[in-house]
């Protein structure tokens, strides 16, 4: 075994270094069959172990040693096992494409749901929309829903983002799916973090006249001081001056703003206090959880610490808006299945508060600690986004870099999925109902701390997910291509390639996705890149 081994370096040391270059010559072969070793972090802990030239030595032996012939011949044994473990489970619990003898096979299944959700192709922007009905016992619904317009026949439809830059983007698939919707019922829009192009679009969806009527708006809970910081990150650009106002009376008066589009309820997700500003919370009086209206499609609010949505963890401001710690949306709720939505939002940190404030306040000439107390004053809020957005602008560049601060992430999937089967259109097989999906909006995944609490926020949620929206358009900014997240089959960017200022989606991280082999798929300005999943979900009785 010493044949290969570094002059002076033990027998033991050259085995564990061989030993981890097999492994790592395993694992990267495995990874084109798409399948992935639940040790890599032992392996990985223990190369770290190993002088880096050990390791490439042991690992160049290996290369010319090694047959990697009984590797591909295993890999392959693997996924035929697979296919063939889950062709044998009962359908109840599968998830099948359409076209398998089996898919339809559900003769326990007591409760039905088409879900149908759509990524358009709006550039630099977030549109993505998603669609609920229930399908009844009828099979040859359940058929067809996979093949019509789930928008016009929708029981419950909601909107996660609703903007582009420039807005002709989203303007386009914003009059697709109100001309598609003759109810004009949207039951939930959900705004993901305060940039122009993720909101722009939302005056024209939610129009008087032209527009959908919507129920419930969802979006992060922000204090005077964090929404000036979110305006920050947008304002060293200037965008068309509709939307440019429409930005500006957001940060101003985000509640306002929405009021006037008549919802019947705002919900503000109080953002991750785990160590500082939980305070805030129980400061406010008490209020009625979120709900669904009498006439709509039900859906409850549950708190996910364990207890039903009660008074005590429901706030009210004193502008009508509901606050909310730890919820999800529970759409059918009440049924053996159903839906989940559930939302998560991580607080600024102190630190980067704080250099902000005092960053603002040498630029203005203001008093040191006064910033606080002045962006109380509405009037003082117009003038910082729009006489004084220079400042703001170098005030977050100073403070923050690159990074884009709070953002709302989003769950998208089916209610107690370990009972579920799934058909999907067009898909691969699973022996589980896999079908979950994940917006991210801008949060910024290259910290540690950021990715630890969405974990442990989502770690029931994690394995279920398939789609995955990659961060701030796919930016090397937001995402460490060395450190995934999440274990999804399909990562999305939602992005217009070419730019004088940016690459999205950043080519490394394109690269590090299909090692590992999933897929990616670029959401652009073009048609042809719209991304339609569409699915019926199965529970037994």
């Amino acid at each position: 075994m010493n044949n290969g081994s570094i002059d002076g370096t033990d027998d033991e040391s050259w085995e564990l270094a061989c030993e981890c270059a097999d492994f790592c010559i395993h694992s990267d072969i495995a990874r084109t069959y798409g399948l992935r070793y639940m040790v890599d972090f032992f392996y990985e802990s223990m190369k770290g172990q190993l002088p880096p030239e050990l390791f490439d030595r042991a690992l160049k032996f290996r290369r010319q040693t090694l047959s990697v012939d009984e590797i591909h011949n295993a890999c392959r044994k693997e996924i035929t096992e697979r296919q063939q473990r889950a062709a044998n489970l009962s359908a109840r619990t599968a998830r099948l494409p359409s076209s398998h003898p089996r898919a339809w096979k559900r003769d326990e299944a007591k409760h039905v749901l088409g879900h149908h959700r759509y990524q358009f192709p709006v550039g630099q922007g977030g549109f993505n929309v998603g669609t609920l009905r229930n399908l009844g016992s009828n099979d040859k619904m359940w058929r067809s829903s996979l093949v019509s317009d789930a928008v016009p026949l929708a029981d419950f439809i909601y909107v996660y983002d609703c903007g582009s830059d420039p807005i002709a983007g989203v303007m386009q698939a914003v009059r697709s799916i109100v001309a598609r919707r003759p109810s004009r019922q949207l039951d939930m829009l959900f705004v993901s973090h305060f940039d122009r192009d993720h909101i722009c679009g939302i005056p024209h969806l939610l129009h008087e006249k032209k527009g959908l009527r919507v129920d419930t708006i969802v979006m992060p809970y922000l204090d005077d001081i964090e929404r000036i910081i979110a305006f920050g990150r947008s304002a060293a650009t200037n965008g068309e001056r509709v939307t440019e106002r429409f930005h500006e009376d957001f940060i101003v008066d985000p509640i306002g703003v929405m009021e006037s589009f008549t919802p019947r309820q705002v919900v503000m997700i109080m953002p991750d206090d785990e160590d500082e500003g939980g305070s805030v919370f129980f400061e406010l009086p008490p209020g009625d959880p979120p709900h669904s209206d009498t006439d709509s499609f039900p859906w409850t609010g549950t708190d996910t610490t364990g207890r039903k949505s009660t008074r005590s963890s429901s706030r009210r401001l004193p502008n009508g808006a509901t606050v909310v710690q730890n919820i999800e949306f529970e759409v059918g709720a009440g049924t053996e299945g159903g839906w989940v939505l559930k939302p998560y939002a991580k607080r600024t940190a102190q630190r980067d508060r704080d250099a902000f404030c005092t960053a603002v306040e040498v630029a203005l000439d203001w008093s040191r600690g006064s910033f606080g107390e002045k962006v109380k004053e509405k009037k003082e809020r117009r003038r910082l986004v729009t006489k004084h957005r220079t400042a703001v602008a170098n005030a977050y560049k100073w403070a923050f870099g690159d990074k884009n601060e709070t953002s709302l992430v989003l769950y998208s999937g089916p209610a107690q999925p370990q009972k579920a089967g799934a058909v999907l259109r067009n898909g691969e097989i699973s022996s589980t109902a896999r079908v979950g999906w994940m917006g991210t909006g801008d949060v910024d995944f290259k910290d540690h701390i950021t990715v630890q609490r969405f974990q442990n926020h989502y770690r029931d949620e994690v394995d279920w997910v398939t789609t995955f929206m990659l961060p701030h358009h796919g930016s090397a900014h937001n995402f460490d291509p060395s450190r995934f997240v999440i274990d999804a089959e399909l990562w999305v960017a939602a992005a217009q390639p070419i730019h004088r200022k940016w690459r999205h989606p950043a080519p490394e991280i394109v690269k590090a996705v299909k090692a590992r082999g999933a897929r990616f798929r670029k959401v652009s300005s073009s048609p042809a890149s719209l991304l339609e999943e569409r699915m019926v979900v199965f529970w037994p009785g």
